[in-house]
């Protein structure tokens, strides 16, 4: 028993020591693969929640109009990286300059 704490220590200090010794450069990208998945699973629901607020008509344009800037702008952030953790952080928390009309934009019906 005392053997598997000790291993299982040694293990959680390396994993530290590891990915504090991660140079500056490297130390916005993803560690493990399982961080990943569970980003994609958040990345998945905030963004099934924006287009669902985006396709609601019932919601006033400025309302659909910052759920499409948050949708571009997490896609854009998914081309750019590939990761899903990326492409989340953006989608909970971009917040657009100006809801001015760009090219591409949705036409909303008043």
């Amino acid at each position: 028993m005392m053997a598997r704490t000790f291993v299982f220590l040694l293990i959680v200090f390396s994993t530290f020591s590891y990915a504090n010794s991660v140079d500056s450069s490297q130390s916005d990208k993803v560690i493990t693969h399982k961080n990943e998945k569970i980003c994609k699973s958040t990345f998945s629901q905030e963004m099934i929640s924006q287009q669902m607020t985006f396709s609601n008509q019932a919601n006033a344009q400025d309302v659909r109009r910052i759920a499409e800037r948050k949708i571009a702008a997490a896609r854009k952030k998914f081309a750019d990286t590939g990761s899903y953790c990326d492409a989340a952080q953006v989608l909970m928390t971009f917040e657009p300059k100006s809801l001015a009309g760009q090219d591409g934009d949705a036409q909303f019906r008043e």
